[in-house]
């Protein structure tokens, strides 16, 4: 019989508590993805990580995780406060609207902590954080920046930046 713990779905939430502790260590850095591996151990993981002050990640689409309890999420919710995620996305399927608008809030005041997700010497990190509710692409002030390093063709593609009417767009209620 094989091993549980080395095959298939099981073995990529066991997998995926060491590589999440990497990122710890990660520079700005999107995180995009993970549904099989995501139970409730991960995501409390995830959310011990994100809040260490050592963390540089800002940007994170955590994608559509069914194996994830409520009481989890909404740890989770509460817990964004304490991290520096200013973009995300956590499918609408997963999460209640009021987490959904209580995780927009949070996001929109910890942009009040750092520029990553608008500073132009992290534009090539910027363009990668697609799939949100907000991509940070879309932020104004990186207009002339975009024109100039050339990703403003970025901007009109729904495609790249996976919104609403895409065939890489997040599924909808």
């Amino acid at each position: 019989l094989p091993d549980p713990l080395h095959s298939g779905k099981n073995r990529v939430s066991v997998v995926l508590v060491p590589v999440l502790s990497l990122f710890l260590i990660a520079c700005s850095c999107p995180s995009q993805n993970f549904n099989e591996g995501m139970r409730d151990k991960q995501v409390l993981h995830l959310l011990q990580i994100l809040q260490n002050p050592k963390c540089k990640i800002w940007c994170l689409n955590i994608g559509e995780n069914y194996n994830v309890k409520t009481r989890t999420w909404d740890k989770f919710t509460k817990g964004l406060k304490k991290t520096k995620i200013t973009h995300m996305y956590a499918s609408e399927h997963t999460i209640t609207t009021e987490m959904k608008d209580d995780i927009r809030a949070t996001i929109r005041n910890n942009r009040k902590k750092h520029d990553m997700h608008i500073n132009p010497d992290n534009l090539h990190v910027i363009v990668q954080c697609t799939h949100c509710w907000w991509n940070p692409i879309n932020a104004k002030v990186l207009r002339p920046y975009l024109k100039k390093e050339g990703f403003e063709h970025i901007l009109k593609d729904k495609e790249v930046q996976g919104l609403r009417g895409s065939s890489s767009a997040a599924p909808s209620i």
